[in-house]
């Protein structure tokens, strides 16, 4: 059976999270898990030092009030996890989302993404975690995801990851446009461009995934308003290590979609 995290703080876009993770378990048939990690500085020293966390009962009951509202809204099996922070959250999270096929947080978007860990960890933790990550901005609500647009710079690392992807598109039923943004078009760009595509399409395997080309020298903004454009319902981008040019060049990539979009963002690592 396919699992699915969702991290928790009972924020509201946590809790918009929740409402969209519930509504993808329900349509893939998958179990969802709500995960909520409270701070050792907060609790008791006594509770400590005995390493009973008698202080997190309140929050269990409350996690387990919110699980068994989704199981009965959506029928579907929906349990809860309440864990100490002895460590960093966005380890605790990404290590604990390795049992877990994929991790689904809720964001503030644009308009406060420093807040807590669904501010700027949200991208720590989809950089750190091992398994597909699905980002929900606190204004977006679910809709089938039917569409993807996967950006990738395909040209300069001359292949596409995309097995994580592959599995999750054939799973929700979705097609996938792989987009690649230059800075400026030329007749020799458009050449090159075409004869790697092949390339790629050739050794992938490929045959249903279309790809297009848009011009501008900002990432960001190409990307996001050739999206826009054409109505795609979700954006993709894979985090790879291939190089240290490649590396720092998506994480910035990513770091500004997870802040400034506003629709669901999957990152996936290979």
């Amino acid at each position: 059976m396919i699992k699915i995290l969702c991290p928790t703080d009972f924020s509201d876009p946590a809790d918009n999270a929740i409402a969209y993770a519930a509504a993808l378990s329900k349509k893939i048939g998958a179990e969802l898990t709500l995960l909520n990690v409270q701070s050792i500085m907060s609790l008791p020293v006594i509770e400590i030092i005995k390493g009973k966390f008698l202080a997190t009962e309140p929050i269990v009951e409350k996690l387990e009030t919110q699980c068994y509202q989704v199981m009965d809204m959506f029928k579907i099996t929906c349990l809860a996890e309440v864990q100490p922070e002895n460590g960093l959250l966005v380890d605790i999270i990404a290590k604990r989302s390795k049992d877990f096929d994929l991790l689904i947080m809720g964001t503030n978007g644009a308009d406060d993404y420093n807040n807590f860990f669904f501010g700027s960890r949200s991208y720590q933790v989809a950089i750190e975690s091992l398994i597909p990550v699905l980002l929900i901005p606190s204004t977006c609500r679910y809709k089938e995801i039917t569409t993807m647009v996967y950006a990738y710079d395909y040209e300069r690392e001359q292949q596409l990851p995309m097995a994580q992807l592959s599995k999750w598109a054939e799973l929700i039923e979705a097609k996938i446009t792989v987009l690649m943004v230059k800075s400026h078009y030329s007749r020799e760009v458009e050449v090159s461009s075409q004869a790697i595509e092949e390339r790629v399409v050739n050794s992938n395997d490929l045959p249903d995934v279309k790809f297009d080309t848009v011009y501008e020298d900002d990432a960001f903004s190409g990307v996001h308003d050739y999206f826009v454009k054409n109505g795609y319902d979700a954006l993709s981008v894979c985090s790879t290590q291939h190089s240290f040019i490649t590396n720092i060049f998506h994480k910035s990539l990513i770091k500004e979609l997870s802040s400034g979009a506003n629709y669901p963002l999957f990152i996936f690592h290979e």
